[in-house]
């Protein structure tokens, strides 16, 4: 999905929930004087485009509310997963015409992409105990200048590095992970974290609608008998058939462990 397409699925959402509002305050403004028991805690709205419906004014404003933006938010993201669905066929017929008409030079052109880590620690999400999906890795532009690269038709989003033309690849990640064994003071730092720690490959495609994982590396939790910090280096290499418009991603059972990505990496490319 290009930056583009998603500026303007924010900015219709965006668009929609005002009109609702505006819709909203004019009907609050239109509304026949109706006997209330308490006019400023109760009001009467026309609901369902039919009937009045009289309630608690805020309770009332909120349910009519919570309607509206759900409804906003199922529309767009029914158009954006139609539009995606048209990218993704659009691609494909254009990538058989281009196999055909220079199937020569296509051979040297084989889609790839190494992502280097950001330097940036990732936050984790204080509610998600499974597997999470890495997202802190330069691309694109950032790239450039580094031992990084993205070509042929390979995009970046979200975590994810989407395939434009089905085949086989050979996919790889490397992890190195810290975790505090000593404060600075030297006393030891107690963990409840004792499951083995997991590394994965997984593969998503938006006309399938499922995760799936390629391949995986588990080590046990370690225990350093010196310095201050524990570290587990962790490395995934395997082939895998790949369709267009398939999504890989690195995910990690902790993500705290992520504490100096500037040397990690990931990428593909097709054989």
């Amino acid at each position: 999905m290009s930056v583009k397409l998603l500026q303007k699925l924010a900015g219709v959402s965006l668009l929609l929930l005002l009109i609702v509002l505006i819709a909203v305050l004019c009907i609050v403004w239109t509304m026949p004087d109706n006997e209330q028991i308490d006019a400023d805690t109760e009001i009467c709205l026309k609901y369902d485009n039919k009937n009045m419906k009289c309630g608690k004014t805020t309770s009332l404003l909120h349910e009519i509310f919570e309607k509206e933006i759900s409804s906003a938010y199922a529309a767009a993201e029914k158009r954006e997963k139609i539009q995606t669905e048209k990218y993704i066929q659009d691609a494909l017929k254009h990538d058989v015409q281009l196999m055909t008409d220079y199937k020569n030079t296509l051979l040297d052109m084989k889609p790839s992409a190494k992502l280097v880590g950001n330097r940036e620690e990732q936050d984790p999400d204080p509610g998600n105990n499974a597997m999470t999906t890495v997202t802190s890795w330069r691309h694109d532009k950032d790239l450039y200048y580094t031992t990084g690269f993205q070509r042929y038709g390979i995009r970046y989003q979200n975590g994810r590095l989407i395939v434009p033309v089905s085949g086989t690849y050979y996919i790889y990640s490397f992890l190195g992970l810290t975790e505090r064994r000593l404060t600075d003071e030297g006393i030891p730092v107690e963990s409840n974290k004792t499951q083995e720690i997991k590394h994965a490959l997984h593969k998503y495609n938006v006309l399938d609608t499922v995760d799936t994982e390629i391949a995986s590396n588990m080590q046990s939790r370690k225990n350093a008998s010196r310095g201050y910090f524990n570290y587990y280096a962790s490395q995934i290499a395997t082939l895998v058939k790949l369709r267009a418009g398939d999504e890989i991603s690195v995910k990690l059972s902790d993500v705290k462990l992520l504490k100096h990505t500037g040397n990690n990496y990931f990428g593909l490319h097709l054989i």
